[in-house]
């Protein structure tokens, strides 16, 4: 079941609930509801607690049937649980994330967002499409629908719509240069979770005596050092392998 018709159910079925019940007490039919269009995965933040955005950044939710959600909370990357009931929502700490800082007013943004998140009690599509998080102290995020996941990229298309698994705790967060990674090592590969979601998986070339393990599909390479101390290093095609800063475990 694709994602958006998953979502639909659970938000519309409790609106559908009320109606019947107004009209059993009422014994007249209400005018029925504007049916909303197919949800999608992916949501663009309009406004928080009320206000726009900062401009320039990026907030935006991913909701997947696997029970995660995740995305970009201003300045940062996030990922948690959640559990949604008609209605009725809400997001299951710990929410896990990356820990940049940005300009002081990002950062203030991000704060109100994430703690909207966290106390989230309802999430309600709208007739014009509109997904609305309510927090228990009343403060909302309010979203823009971004479109179907298997149509953001061609690398979606090709898996068939699926989007690639939300980061989970056991995922290191690193910053490769301009380029922040989510990684996971697993049997004999390594699952990298690019910023935009996508997920690639690096086989692990032959072991080799010496202090590093080289992960590669020959267009990304990611090579774990081991000796002297531990790190990582990154590198896109024939690119010289840059050094990682790990933000959190």
């Amino acid at each position: 079941m694709k994602y958006g018709l998953w979502i639909v159910t659970a938000l519309v079925a409790a609106g559908c609930t009320a109606e019947t019940s107004g009209q059993a007490a009422g014994g007249l039919a209400s005018p029925p509801a504007a049916t909303p269009p197919a949800v999608p995965a992916i949501w663009t933040l309009e406004t928080v607690a009320g206000e726009a955005p900062v401009p320039g950044t990026r907030f935006q939710l991913k909701m997947g049937v696997d029970g995660r959600i995740g995305g970009r909370s201003g300045c940062n990357n996030f990922s948690a649980r959640y559990a949604l009931n008609g209605t009725a929502f809400s997001v299951h700490p710990p929410m896990i994330g990356t820990k940049m800082a940005c300009p002081e007013a990002v950062m203030a943004q991000e704060a109100t967002f994430r703690a909207v998140l966290e106390t989230a009690t309802t999430a309600a599509v709208s007739a014009d499409g509109k997904l609305t998080v309510t927090s228990s102290d009343g403060r909302a995020l309010r979203f823009a629908s971004a479109g179907a996941w298997e149509n953001n990229t061609a690398e979606n298309a090709a898996t068939g719509g699926v989007a690639p698994p939300m980061p989970v705790s056991s995922h290191i967060v690193m910053r490769c240069g301009v380029e922040q990674l989510r990684v996971r090592l697993m049997d004999e590969q390594a699952e990298v979770v690019l910023d935009d979601g996508s997920a690639v998986m690096l086989p692990r070339l032959a072991r080799e005596a010496g202090p590093a393990e080289t992960y590669t599909n020959g267009r990304m390479t990611l090579e774990r050092q081991t000796s002297p101390q531990h790190g990582f290093r990154f590198a896109r095609g024939r690119m010289a392998l840059t050094p990682c800063i790990l933000a959190q475990n």
